[in-house]
């Protein structure tokens, strides 16, 4: 590993992410792959795999530090890998069980029997590591016993011909982006009821092949061939809308955050980090009829994006922000935007890895993604398609939604998905 091998913008966006998680009480910014194992596994068997994978791979065994400009430092520390009997409420045990980051910790697998014949692997990796594309191979490589060779340069999505003050000016533009939608500030859902723990749950819906051919099916007609993920994103946000009727609420406006992949296609490297930029986009409350206007709008601001070269600026603002220390770089970006940092946490990690059939030989039976959610807004979504069955899960803060709420959220959208 490099002597001083650096976060990446992006890598730095999500540690932000994980000390507010952390200062609010949460488990940190760690983002999880369940895997229903159609066998059991040895955890001996892993752990002599992960042993092997830590000779290949020393930044498996690091943790951040710095106070700018952050590196990945070399800890010794020894990946954990837990055998589970009993998983009543364990899932969202794990969830709020935090990663020890301080000490090296940036990873676990938990393997959790299910009568004796099967087994769900819960993988739980700290995000400013690497997102959920490069999880996917990694999980794959581990597996298979077939990992692929790491990247030697820094992991960077800066463009390395610009300038520094061409640097500065684009992340300028990027921040005046953000404070011209922050001229129509969003609304939270409600104020955390301070008397429950901080604790984060999750429900998984998983969606059967003739179902998910109609949701295509709608995607076509609604969104065009292309158009599946802005979809999905267009039918969250309209039930997030309604979410806020039924509170009484009601936002003149949501701000979603969307992830836009990086890597040139049928690449993974550099495997360890997050090579994605966030892409700010704005609803007003007129453009909240119906599905169509909603597409149209998602599709509109993104095309102006590419066309303004926003993308970039939004990389160079994340790339700028590593010079600043974590709390002033969060700090500023809840200031312009009033507190709420997004109004709903969407995420598609579009399918999964074909070659991710078996685990250490047992056969994968399913997969689905999960990621945390911040505070505020207490509310996200992540897609993802395994073996061309959609899923997706409902994320929330316990403080903010009651179980019941974030139910009726999730048939509401399962609904929408199914009949537009």
């Amino acid at each position: 590993m490099s002597r001083n091998r650096y976060l990446n913008g992006c890598d730095y966006l999500m540690l932000a992410f994980d000390h507010e998680l952390r200062r609010a009480g949460y488990a940190g910014n760690s983002c999880q792959i369940i895997v229903e194992l159609g066998a059991t596994i040895r955890p001996d068997t892993l752990r002599r795999r992960l042993a092997e994978s830590l000779v290949q791979y020393p930044l498996l065994a690091s943790r951040p530090a710095g106070v700018v400009w952050t590196r990945w430092k070399p800890c010794r520390t020894v990946p954990t890998v837990r055998l589970h009997r009993d998983d009543t409420g364990l899932r969202e045990q794990l969830f709020n069980d935090p990663l020890d980051a301080r000490h090296g910790e940036l990873f676990r697998f938990d393997l959790v029997e299910r009568d004796g014949h099967a087994m769900d692997l819960v993988f739980t990796w700290m995000h400013a590591l690497m997102d959920a594309r490069a999880a996917e191979y990694f999980l794959t490589g581990v597996g298979r016993g077939e990992l692929p060779p790491l990247a030697t340069e820094t992991p960077t999505i800066a463009a390395s011909t610009r300038t520094a003050s061409e640097r500065w000016r684009m992340a300028w533009h990027a921040t005046c982006h953000i404070e011209r939608l922050a001229r129509v500030r969003s609304r939270a859902l409600r104020m955390p009821v301070r008397s429950l723990p901080p604790r984060l749950k999750y429900r998984i819906e998983k969606i059967s092949a003739d179902e998910t051919a109609r949701v295509h099916e709608n995607a076509v007609r609604v969104c065009g061939v292309l158009g599946q993920a802005q979809f999905c994103a267009a039918a969250s946000v309209i039930e997030l809308h309604h979410l806020h009727q039924r509170l009484g609420t009601g936002s003149p406006s949501y701000c979603l955050p969307l992830a836009v992949g990086l890597r040139p296609k049928g690449t993974i490297e550099p495997l360890f980090s997050n090579q994605v930029a966030m892409l700010m986009i704005q609803f007003l409350a007129d453009q909240l009829d119906g599905l169509p206007t909603i597409v149209s709008a998602l599709k509109d601001q993104t095309q102006q994006a590419m066309r303004s070269g926003l993308l970039e600026q939004a990389i160079m603002l994340a790339e700028v922000s590593r010079w600043l220390p974590l709390p002033l770089c969060l700090a500023i970006m809840k200031y312009s935007l009033g507190g709420e940092i997004a109004s709903l946490f969407y995420g598609d990690a579009g399918a999964v890895n074909q070659q991710f059939t078996e685990f250490l030989g047992a056969p994968v039976v399913d997969v689905a993604h999960v990621a945390p959610v911040t505070p505020s807004p207490g509310l996200g979504v992540v897609f993802c398609r395994f073996r061309n069955q959609l899923r997706f899960v409902v994320v929330h803060a316990a403080p903010v939604l009651s179980d019941t709420e974030a139910a009726e959220f999730a048939a509401n959208l399962r609904q929408r998905l199914l009949h537009p």
